[in-house]
């Protein structure tokens, strides 16, 4: 039975505004993204990319990857940051069993359906629709010479091991005989978030040496590149979550925190435009080098400092509750999941058309938004057993 208004508001009261707020607006950023990436040359890291018939002009390219980019690179350490808010709170109420029991049918098995069923399925599919079958089925499995493609699935995967990394620590706290871990003596200090910033450029730096930005995390496909920032914004959530950063971050940690991230933005830019003008975008994905080493610091800062920031100007100017925010926060997280079976339908629905890579990025990324939060709120309000898991 479809849930009432009355009940879907009773579902938010207890909630924090501007957290469900700040997930719809994540979310929606990035299957826009994805949306703009599978009209992309420069970068290949998008299941469409391959089959694009089209290509973004140029100078778009430059205009969107030096305007999104600072953005594109803190959107996931901020989902990681939330989530790290949002963890301790949860385990405290639920207990360890119950929350490693919780996170896995919420995590797991949503990762594992995606994986090793939709996405497969999807990308053969998407083969055969374009006239470029690959693979069969099963040759999307390492067993049979491919590798699993997580697709944006990555983030629940890894988030799964974070929070599961959590749960054990939790337990060896407790049989350490203390029954809660020991609060921080203080808040978090800015000095505390350059100690995570300067950890994390040289951690970022040695993976990408084996693990390029953007490129294909062996045969997990978990984002390996990504990690370290991950799960350092996650740790700080975490740190966070005991000091009152779920209700607000202070004015002295928010405001370095947006001249850091200014900086780290502007400097990306520089980056970028020095990299495309001497085609040598592969020396700032990774490798020896001082492209390599100078792209995982900017990165190290924009992670930490921009998704503090970020979530500072959330709780400032998202924190109120609006006429649909309800019904899309519920429907967000089914939104992530869904939201490649509804790019890339669009884009092959529009590869017959002739229209310019910007005009179809552009339908494609209001449509994909538009069509993933509806199929997303359909399933999780009509299909039995959806809630529980989504």
């Amino acid at each position: 039975m479809q849930p009432t208004r009355e009940s879907l508001d009773q579902w938010a009261s207890a909630r924090r505004p501007y957290l469900d707020n700040l997930k719809v607006a994540l979310i929606a950023a990035i299957i826009s993204f994805h949306a703009v990436l599978g009209y992309a040359s420069l970068l290949e890291v998008w299941t469409y990319t391959e089959f694009r018939e089209v290509s973004l002009s140029a100078a778009t390219q430059i205009v969107l990857f030096l305007v999104l980019s600072p953005v594109g690179v803190l959107l996931m350490a901020l989902l990681f940051l939330v989530a790290g808010l949002l963890t301790p709170p949860s385990h405290d109420r639920k207990g360890t069993l119950r929350f490693v029991v919780d996170r896995t049918v919420r995590l797991g098995v949503p990762f594992l359906a995606y994986v090793l069923v939709v996405q497969p399925l999807v990308k053969h599919a998407l083969g055969s629709a374009v006239g470029q079958p690959s693979a069969s089925f099963w040759g999307q499995y390492p067993g049979e010479g491919g590798r699993l493609d997580t697709g944006p699935l990555w983030f629940v995967g890894v988030l799964l091991i974070f929070s599961l990394g959590y749960a054990g620590w939790r337990l060896w706290v407790h049989r350490r005989g203390r029954s809660q871990p020991p609060d921080p003596a203080r808040p978090v200090s800015l000095r505390t978030l350059v100690l995570a910033a300067i950890l994390v450029a040289p951690a970022s730096f040695a993976v990408r040496l084996v693990y390029a930005y953007g490129s294909e995390s062996g045969m997990s496909d978990l984002n390996f590149w990504e990690w370290p920032a991950c799960l350092a914004a996650f740790v700080l959530g975490v740190i966070g979550s005991r000091v009152g950063w779920a209700s607000s971050v202070p004015p002295g940690i928010a405001r370095p925190c947006r001249t850091a991230t200014l900086v780290a933005g502007v400097a990306l830019g520089a980056l970028l435009v020095s990299a495309g003008t001497s085609e040598s975008v592969d020396d700032l994905l990774g490798g020896w080098g001082w492209p390599s080493a100078a792209f995982a610091v900017v990165d190290a800062v924009l992670t930490v400092f921009g998704s503090v920031w970020f979530l500072s100007v959330a709780q400032r100017r998202l924190d109120r509750r609006y006429r649909w925010g309800p019904l899309l926060g519920r429907s967000a997280y089914a939104a992530f999941m869904l939201q490649s079976l509804f790019l890339l339908a669009l884009a092959v629905a529009l590869r017959p058309v002739d229209l310019s890579a910007e005009v179809k990025a552009l339908l494609v990324a209001v449509g994909g938004v538009v069509g993933s939060f509806w199929a997303g709120w359909l399933l999780v309000s009509r299909m039995p057993g959806a809630s529980r898991v989504l």
